[in-house]
């Protein structure tokens, strides 16, 4: 039986498949003093107030009277930790080429949806901290539209009962309710990185290609539990593995999936440059133009309407069903 040890050096205790915002909240996650721990929202801003506060506060033992000052814990890897990342070994490079291609200028989640472990309105406070509020967009018909005590009553007190819907939202929620840039969350997200140490020597640029799980003899001739990740450049052992990949399997067309690249066809996620090349020179030549989105999700809905504003003549956009929401740009 192979040992581990003298094929990779070390037997990890986390490797992370994909170094996207999933893949980065639980690296920083893990950095945390106590990584297990769900608290609720009133439960978590106690905890951070008495995190941040921990160095002036002290413990007097009951018996010898004694003080022990409390001390912070300190953020950082406690466990040998690596991130495998197909694209690149930068955090989120995949993220901001796709953004950057579909030249989405929002993201579509609030501002509570982050990969900050230690604060849930981390990006928020980012946010102000930095003076960037003009770059936060308003998530429309969502807070605001609360039904008032008064009117409640009234409501109840009159014989016609009227259908109505109620917006559930608090009020005080208000600030969650907005939508930031594409700029700013990386930025929070570099942030993120800076304040865990998660840079150095941390994510290769590795293609995952299997994955088992089985006996492994470790260094003091034991056998131990371990998965396999095999790549295209090794093989690691590890105790643990995240699979944060996203939309990581080979996307594939019907009817296309053994038949070269054609011009001018592609899925959405291997798009490189938009419009293609082709399309892109029948525009310049004032030739009319037609592109086929096929797809009914919101990233079908972008490349229609980026489309049109770089000049297609017509966008046809097919789906298996009906449309059930309002797309509006």
């Amino acid at each position: 039986m192979e040992n581990p040890t003298d094929i990779c050096g070390t037997v990890h205790d986390v490797i992370i498949i994909g170094a996207g915002p999933c893949g980065l909240a639980v690296a920083a996650r893990l950095c945390e003093h106590t990584p297990s721990a769900i608290f609720t929202d009133k439960e978590h801003r106690r905890y951070h107030w008495i995190r941040k506060h921990s160095s002036q506060m002290a413990i007097k033992h009951k018996k010898d009277r004694s003080v022990m000052m409390l001390q912070q814990p300190r953020l950082g890897r406690k466990y040998s930790t690596l991130l495998l990342n197909a694209t690149g070994d930068q955090w989120i490079a995949r993220w901001n080429r796709l953004f950057k291609t579909f030249e989405i200028t929002h993201l579509r989640s609030p501002m509570f949806i982050h990969v900050d472990p230690g604060d849930r309105d981390g990006l928020l406070a980012y946010t102000h901290d930095q003076d960037k509020e003009r770059e936060l967009e308003k998530i429309r018909e969502c807070v605001g539209k609360e039904i008032s005590n008064h009117r409640k009553k009234k409501r109840a007190r009159s014989r016609k009962q009227q259908p109505h819907c109620e917006v559930v939202i608090d009020e005080r929620d208000r600030k969650d309710y907005f939508t930031p840039s594409r700029t700013l969350f990386p930025e929070h997200c570099e942030c993120i990185v800076n304040r865990y140490g998660l840079r150095r020597g941390l994510i290769r640029q590795e293609n995952m290609q299997d994955i088992k799980y089985s006996d492994i003899e470790n260094a003091s001739g034991t056998d131990e539990r371990l998965f396999t990740v095999k790549t295209n450049k090794g093989r690691h052992y590890v105790r643990t593995v995240v699979l944060a990949v996203g939309p990581g399997n080979p996307p594939a067309a019907p009817g296309l999936e053994a038949a070269p690249r054609i011009e001018g066809a592609c899925h959405s996620m291997r798009i490189q440059r938009f419009p293609d090349p082709s399309v892109q020179a029948k525009i310049d030549a004032k030739r009319p133009t037609n592109v086929m989105v096929v797809g009914g999700g919101l990233i079908s809905a972008q490349i229609d309407d980026l489309a049109i504003k770089h000049g297609v003549t017509k966008a046809w956009h097919i789906m298996r069903g009906l449309l059930k929401g309002i797309l509006s740009f």
